[in-house]
């Protein structure tokens, strides 16, 4: 039997054994991006996070309902929720369209990504617009129990001095934390409350605004997760997840306003991820990054390298990422797959051998099971491989099970593989291949160099052997 699940809970500051709320069933909620442009690597970093969490549970016989919302309003340009300007309404000026179209044209981007990366879709993608009304009255409820405040011309405002537990996922007295840099902290009572419903001029030109009790504007950032994570998870849910540059504020903010409406604990386990870190800093959309799937599918990496180069780190700790990096990742993931593709070949020839595959797929699924240890998965996969005791069936059986499990897509590509191996070699490469004879035997190396290089730009790889030379569809 593979080993309890252990996460580790931001809250605790310690590893805990997961225990759902209802047995056999589990609720995650994991903060979606704001849809104002592409998903750069660090949001994808976060999006194949939270689905190893969602396919280790699942592989644990759990049925999952996994939330992913949008934000599509509300989130300032200061991202510690200050700032003259909504992100949604600079990307539209940016751009020449309505903001509707911009969350619409970036939602299509993040729904593309998320499946370059072999993600298991979200059971709920709802979008904060959608959900105006539940907010509104989340924030009544937070009024009627004395937890907000109006600032005129401003907004309505939390009150975090009636928090007792405000700070307490970092382990900081957030109360003492500064203001925002971008407006004035005049008319707040503490530097950290924060805006639940911001005001907007009638001369407003913003596309995005709705009438409130308080007045016409629309909802701060913090909200919208409370509110559609308690419609579509209930009052009570097990599991929030988001980078970590969410514990200060965004989750901490939700935390305050949610707790005094539902009670304590509202989520029993949070989970945070590391940044994915670039040569300058973190990736962020704000720094203008082409670090983007589509750009490293443009220079001839597969999502897949991507994603196993996420799966050799852990997902709390921060990871640097380098073309070295991927360069590196993707010599090892085609080494597994050019393994698996022989494997594949031998593997109908008998059925597997139970013992041997429960050994491997609960030590596979244990290392997963304790906080997500995919590396130490990873290195187990490659002693399978290895394993002369093991036959091939068992091995490929394995493999489905592995793609369960890490979403790696390594059976996929073994096949793509062996078909390409089986395809006839087009005339024009065999002629490439001729010629490199040719040069060889002449003794004419840097033409031979020059034909190779010219095979492998082609999408083939060559190879001298003993027996002459072969060449092959490259993985």
């Amino acid at each position: 039997m593979p080993t309890p699940i252990k996460l580790y809970n931001t809250m605790s500051r310690k590893l805990e054994e997961f225990k759902p709320i209802v047995p056999g069933k589990v609720g995650i909620y994991g903060c979606g991006p704001t849809v104002y442009w592409h998903p750069h690597l660090g949001n994808m970093r976060t999006s194949i996070s939270n689905d190893l969490i969602k396919r280790m549970l699942i592989q644990n016989g759990y049925e999952v309902t996994h939330v992913m919302n949008y934000t599509d309003v509300g989130h300032l340009v200061g991202d510690e929720d200050e700032g003259a300007e909504d992100k949604m309404e600079k990307g539209a000026v940016r751009e020449g369209k309505s903001v509707w179209e911009i969350a619409q044209m970036y939602i299509g981007s993040v729904i593309s990504d998320m499946a370059a990366v072999n993600n298991i879709p979200p059971t709920f993608t709802p979008r904060a617009t959608d959900y105006i009304q539940e907010q509104i009255d989340l924030i009544k409820k937070l009024e009627e129990l004395g937890y907000a405040y109006i600032i005129p011309g401003r907004g309505v405002y939390y009150d975090t001095a009636k928090f007792a537990d405000y700070g307490a996922l970092s382990g900081r007295d957030l109360s003492k934390q500064l203001g925002g840099v971008r407006i004035s902290d005049e008319g707040k009572r503490s530097s950290a409350d924060f805006v639940l419903w911001a005001f907007l001029p009638d001369d407003a030109k913003n596309e995005m605004i709705w009438d409130s009790p308080w007045g016409r504007g629309f909802p701060g950032w913090h909200i919208e997760c409370s509110a559609m994570s308690m419609k579509l998870l209930g009052k009570h849910f097990d599991i929030h997840t988001a980078a970590a540059e969410h514990i200060n504020i965004h989750h901490t903010n939700e935390i305050a306003q949610s707790e005094p409406v539902v009670g304590k604990p509202w989520v029993s386990y949070w989970v945070h991820f590391g940044f994915l870190m670039a040569k300058d800093g973190k990736i962020a959309k704000s720094a203008g990054d082409a670090l983007t799937i589509p750009y490293i599918k443009g220079l001839g990496y597969d999502p897949m390298h991507f994603r196993y180069m996420m799966l050799l780190g852990h997902y709390r700790q921060p990871m640097d990422f380098t073309f070295a990096a991927l360069d590196a990742a993707a010599a090892g993931y085609k080494n597994i797959v050019r393994k698996l593709a022989v494997i594949t070949g031998e593997a109908k020839q008998s059925l597997p051998n139970q013992d041997k595959y429960n050994e491997w797929h609960d030590k596979i699924l244990s290392a997963v099971n304790d906080n997500l240890k995919t590396a130490v998965a990873l290195t187990h996969i490659q002693e399978l491989l290895a394993d002369d005791t093991v036959d091939a069936a068992t091995k490929y059986s394995l493999f489905k099970f592995i793609d369960d499990l890490l979403g790696l897509q390594f059976i996929d590509q073994a096949q793509k593989l062996l078909a390409a191996d089986a395809a006839p070699i087009p005339a024009e490469i065999q002629a490439l291949v001729d010629a490199r004879i040719a040069a060889k035997v002449a003794k004419d190396w840097a033409k031979a160099d020059q034909l190779r290089d010219a095979i492998d730009s082609a999408g083939y790889t060559v190879m001298d052997g003993k027996d002459g030379m072969s060449v092959k569809h490259k993985v």
